[in-house]
């Protein structure tokens, strides 16, 4: 393997371990990615989305059992599929190019409270205890 071919797979490596499978030791990669960047040639060919989807469902399903404290995966993923169908908690849109990233049209705001951030999970809990029907989205793929 070249040098340049193994600078290219570390840095995928890291790149894909710190943003689409984060895990909870926040610390340490992943290495079975590293089996799917040996071959740069079918890199581009695999499905990452449906990969960091799979990985973030269950991460989901692990941060809701007992005791669990945390959440991992890809959160971005998560936050922009929470925009878009659940408009309470959707911050201002920017309008950006077609091919613009999603998840960047997005502008955040603070809720009252400042940057208490205990103060916002109550407020986030009552926003979710309060909603109804008409406060989802329900069209798919926007």
């Amino acid at each position: 393997m070249k040098i340049r071919d193994l600078e290219v797979q570390t840095y995928l490596f890291v790149l894909l371990g710190s943003t689409l499978f984060v895990d909870k030791s926040r610390d340490r990669l992943r290495p079975a990615i590293n089996v799917f960047l040996k071959d740069q040639r079918r890199v581009a060919g695999y499905a990452w989305g449906a990969a960091a989807l799979a990985y973030l469902y269950r991460q989901l399903g692990m941060a809701t059992r007992v005791g669990s404290k945390s959440i991992f995966g890809c959160l971005t993923l998560l936050q922009t599929w929470i925009y878009e169908y659940f408009p309470l908690f959707c911050p201002s849109q920017i309008l950006q190019a077609p091919d613009a990233p999603r998840a960047s049209s997005w502008v955040c705001h603070r809720f009252a409270g400042g940057d208490d951030a205990r103060q916002r999970l109550v407020q986030y809990r009552q926003m979710l205890d309060e909603m109804s029907g008409e406060d989802v989205s329900w069209t798919p793929y926007g």
